[in-house]
């Protein structure tokens, strides 16, 4: 089981930003007149795939990290690497099986994707001076 309580805390962080991001969009598909069910159910989509991928990548870190500190960080980069490629391989497959065979809207599916980097940026963006290398500045 998984229990780095730092890691959790991020990833609820970035969930809860590309959440509102992507209320965000729906929004801004509901102003422009171009809001439908498909629109609604692809950024759904996108979301939860958004924060599926950043939850396998914050436990491969975390993993990683975990195996590095006990001398093998040979292993933990490989671990990282070899997540990395497998995360896209599969972001990619899931995302032509569904855009191919599925009505959802394709630009509101992938928009989510981006959401996590903003979402950490902002995160980055506000976190208070004692929060940025875990300590406080004077």
């Amino acid at each position: 089981m998984f229990h780095n309580d730092a890691a959790i805390r991020q990833f609820l962080k970035v969930s809860a930003g590309v959440l509102a991001l992507t209320a965000l969009e729906l929004a801004v598909y509901a102003l422009i007149g171009r809001f439908t069910v498909n629109v609604l159910l692809g950024a759904l989509f996108g979301a939860a795939v958004s924060c599926g991928n950043f939850l396998a990548l914050t436990v491969t870190v975390s993993r990683a990290a975990d195996r590095a500190e006990d001398g093998n960080p040979m292993k933990a980069r490989a671990a990282v690497q070899g997540s990395s490629v497998l995360r896209l391989l599969l972001l990619a497959a899931v995302y032509i099986l569904v855009l191919k065979f599925s009505p959802l809207d394709p630009l509101a599916s992938v928009l989510p994707l981006v959401f996590v980097q903003i979402s950490i940026g902002l995160i980055e963006f506000f976190r208070k001076d004692g929060e940025k290398n875990g300590s406080k500045r004077p």
